[in-house]
């Protein structure tokens, strides 16, 4: 049936109907006589240390070392002044993970967060909020994390609650390698 050349003539333009949907949007970027070359452009915290100025909506970073991830922030708004190292995000969430495993270890929230590319300290203000893998739950203003000792310490009052618990102090350091914490100042615990 289809080798008598007038049914093939027809099929061709059948074909081209049917299959329409799939051709349509690379004619019609071929014949958009205006072409726009567009590059994405990831963002890494070495290479922001370039820029003299920058105001970016939605990031992410990370850190990674030796292979293995050690966090991952996001925000929904990141500042940087020229002239200053300081990474400033607004809104922010981030993971941490366990440095043997790479298992999630612990989520924060906080409403700010300054991050020194320099130093690799990450300062996190405004209602910090930290849940960890065994249940726990962190309320502070502010804390530091501090890549090169790997620890997380507050200056500022904290309050940890878990299960029919609730410690208070006013310090608190948290060695992310051994998984021990050590709360100074006026400590309160509460157990029901």
């Amino acid at each position: 049936m289809l080798k008598d050349s007038r049914n093939l003539l027809w099929f061709v333009p059948l074909a081209a109907l049917l299959t329409f949907p799939l051709w349509k949007p690379l004619a019609a970027d071929f014949l958009n006589p205006v072409r726009q070359e567009v590059t994405n452009s990831v963002s890494s915290l070495t290479n922001i240390r370039d820029l003299n100025s920058s105001d970016m909506a939605d990031v992410e970073f990370e850190q990674n070392k030796n292979g293995s991830r050690e966090w991952l922030l996001t925000a929904s708004r990141l500042t940087r002044s020229e002239g200053d190292p300081d990474l400033r995000f607004e809104n922010v969430k981030a993971v941490f993970f366990s440095s043997t495993e790479g298992r999630e270890e612990a989520r924060v929230k906080s409403r700010n967060a300054v991050y020194n590319p320099d130093t690799q300290k990450i300062t996190l203000k405004g209602k910090v909020v930290i849940n960890n893998n065994a249940g726990y739950e962190m309320q502070t203003d502010a804390i530091e994390y501090l890549a090169a000792e790997k620890k997380i310490r507050t200056t500022s009052a904290v309050n940890i609650l878990g299960n029919n618990i609730k410690v208070s102090g006013n310090r608190l350091v948290y060695d992310t390698i051994t998984g021990n914490y050590s709360l100074n100042g006026n400590v309160v615990c509460r157990i029901w």
